[in-house]
């Protein structure tokens, strides 16, 4: 168990090295409110099935924010007019990585229902993020992921 323990916090340590630059473009309140929004997205049919919690935790690691044991109340802490002041925050290239992450969020389980999808759009209008920019940014996503397989 130990080991297993120092081998996980390697692998967070070679994981920080590679996007230290990545992680660092984002305020740690920005942060959580991104872990916020991916966390209501994930609970909004009232179940939080394991894929999503793999997703959820792969996502706060690519950002370099560290889990608690406690950590939907620490990121559940801001007011709803907080958490979208947070992610309007985000700057444009920041927003397209936010638009990818949500979408493979709302799919973590294996189909995305209906009440995601209302979150999402709730999510998006408060961004300033239209059905076009959306559609843009997935389908330039699609087309790198199947340049690599050619």
């Amino acid at each position: 168990m130990l080991f297993s323990f120092f081998k996980k916090h390697e692998q967070l340590n070679t994981i920080n090295k590679h996007l230290g630059d990545f992680q660092g473009q984002f305020s740690e309140n920005q942060k959580k409110a991104i872990l916020n929004s991916l966390l209501l997205i994930a609970c909004s049919d009232g179940e939080y099935h394991q894929t999503e919690a793999d997703f959820f935790e792969q996502a706060a690691t690519l950002l370099g924010y560290r889990l608690n044991h406690d950590y939907a109340n620490e990121l559940s802490s801001f007011s709803r007019d907080k958490l979208f002041q947070l992610l309007n925050s985000l700057n444009e290239s920041q927003k397209d990585w936010y638009i990818i992450t949500v979408f493979g969020m709302m799919y973590a389980d294996g189909e995305a229902l209906k009440i995601e999808s209302q979150y999402l759009d709730a999510l998006f209008n408060n961004m300033g993020i239209t059905e076009e920019r959306f559609e843009k940014v997935l389908s330039k996503t699609q087309f790198i992921m199947n340049k690599d397989k050619l």
